[in-house]
Order: structure tokens, then C-alpha cells, then sequence
């Protein structure tokens, strides 16, 4: 078996088991309690940044409430953690040096909670505004901004780790050629 295959072998591996993981673990039951105080966490920050741009948000627990009445309950599914931590899946289960890994962790995770955050804030915008279109927006719009997100910083990653990666094997190679001709 090449190399190459070994590698993309192994990745689905790894996927698939931590597919299986967070298909049996990351459920109301299993994780909503442990994961509540998150939801509040995410619930205070999503407040506060709302009130900075001038949206009047009041937060109870992980409820946030408008003063004209509409409200909505952050879950522990809506905080963001299930995509950065399957970004940190995907980028350490990817061929690579750990370094690489680690700059692709520092900026991916971050990136993906303050989409999640912008997420969220719209969100409360739009059921303030428009509430008739929040399930669309909720269910389908940003459900899909979230996937490209994740998508294109994966990818990006991935294409700046293999050229740091291939730049590094030619500066090798390079400093080998020249020693011989000495």
C-alpha cells in the first residue's frame, strides 16, 4: 500500500471513529448538563457584544430577551464547540507537522467561534426584525455558513501547511545539493 493511501486510510480512521464518538456522546442527555455552563458563557458573551453594536439584550442564564418580546435560548448545540473541536479532529488527524497543526488550531478554532458569535448576534437581529424568517435563517442559512466556514478553513489550512511543508523539503534538498558540491 502507498504511502499516500496509508495516509488516507489513517485520516478516515480517525474520522470515522470520532464520527462514532460524538454520534453516541454529544447528546441532550449525555452532554447538556456538563455543557450548560458553556451555554451561558456563550449566552453573556452574545449579550454583551449585542449591546456594544447598540441591540438592546438582556440575558437570563442562557436566555437572551429583547425588549419587544422576542427571545431565544442559546443550547449547548448552538455554542460553537462541536465544530472547532471536529476542526481540531480534522486538522490533527490530517498528515502534517505538529507545529503546523498547532497555527492551524490557533486560528482555525478562534475563526470558527467568532462566525458562531456573528451567528449569533444576527440571529437575535433578525428575530427582532424579521421573525418570520428566523427558522430559515437558524435552520438552513447559517447552518450553511457554518459548513463553508469550517470547509474553507480546513482546506486553507491544509493548502498552507503543505506548501509550508513542500518549501521545507526543497530548502532541504537544496541545502543537501549544495553540501555535495562542496
Amino acid at each position: 500500500m502507498s504511502a499516500l493511501k496509508r495516509l488516507n486510510l489513517r485520516f478516515a480512521v480517525i474520522m470515522l471513529i470520532y464520527g462514532g464518538v460524538v454520534f453516541l456522546v454529544y447528546r441532550d442527555e449525555v452532554l447538556g448538563t456538563f455543557l450548560a455552563p458553556l451555554a451561558e458563557w456563550t449566552a453573556s458573551i452574545t449579550c454583551t457584544l449585542m449591546r456594544q453594536i447598540g441591540i438592546d439584550a438582556l440575558r437570563d442564564g442562557a436566555v437572551l430577551t429583547h425588549s419587544g418580546g422576542f427571545a431565544y435560548e442559546i443550547a449547548y448545540t448552538c455554542t460553537g464547540i462541536l465544530p472547532a473541536v471536529t476542526f481540531i479532529a480534522c486538522v490533527f488527524a490530517y498528515p502534517g507537522t505538529l507545529g503546523n497543526k498547532w497555527v492551524g488550531v490557533a486560528i482555525g478554532v478562534p475563526a470558527l467561534l467568532a462566525v458562531n458569535y456573528l451567528r449569533l448576534m444576527n440571529l437575535f437581529y433578525i428575530g427582532i426584525s424579521f421573525p418570520g424568517a428566523f427558522g430559515f435563517a437558524h435552520e438552513v442559512l447559517w447552518e450553511g455558513l457554518l459548513a463553508i466556514s469550517f470547509i474553507a478553513l480546513w482546506l486553507g489550512w491544509i493548502d498552507w501547511s503543505n506548501n509550508r511543508q513542500s518549501a521545507k523539503t526543497e530548502r532541504d534538498t537544496d541545502r543537501m545539493i549544495g553540501s555535495e558540491q562542496l
